[in-house]
Order: C-alpha cells, then structure tokens, then sequence
C-alpha cells in the first residue's frame, strides 16, 4: 500500500465505513472518544495552568533568573 497523505485517508475511511461491522464500528468509536477526551483533560489543564500563571503575574508572584538558576541547579541534588 502507498503512503497516503491525511486527505486520502479521511476520504479511504469515510469511502469504507458504511461496509464497517458493529465491532470495527465500536473499536474506532472508542479510540476516537477516548483521544478527543484526552485532548479536552489536556486543554483544560492547560488553561487553569495559564489562568494561574496570570494571576501569580498580576499579584506580582514572580522570580528573578537568579532564583530560577538556582531551583534549577538544585534539582536532583
């Protein structure tokens, strides 16, 4: 089989699916739910980790590049 590009393989599936048993149906509904539920964690974190970020801005909650240096430096000691 040749290397398809992400068009192809939309159109390959989308051409296929309606051929698809209940089971095939089911595994790629699964992965598809369980993928965009990871996605939707992972922005959500993001999000309240940049919310958090601005707040500490704001406050003034900030370290110089000699305290990061040295929290760095610190790690694994």
């Amino acid at each position: 089989m040749s290397i398809m590009n992400i068009i192809e393989k939309r159109d390959y599936i989308h051409n296929h699916l309606s051929r698809a048993d209940e089971k095939i149906i089911d595994e790629l509904f699964e992965r598809l739910r369980s993928v965009f539920e990871e996605e939707a964690v992972l922005q959500s974190k993001l999000e309240s980790r940049a919310k958090k970020s601005e707040e500490n801005i704001s406050a003034g909650k900030l370290f110089s590049r000699e305290e990061i240096e040295k929290r760095t430096n610190q790690i694994g000691s």
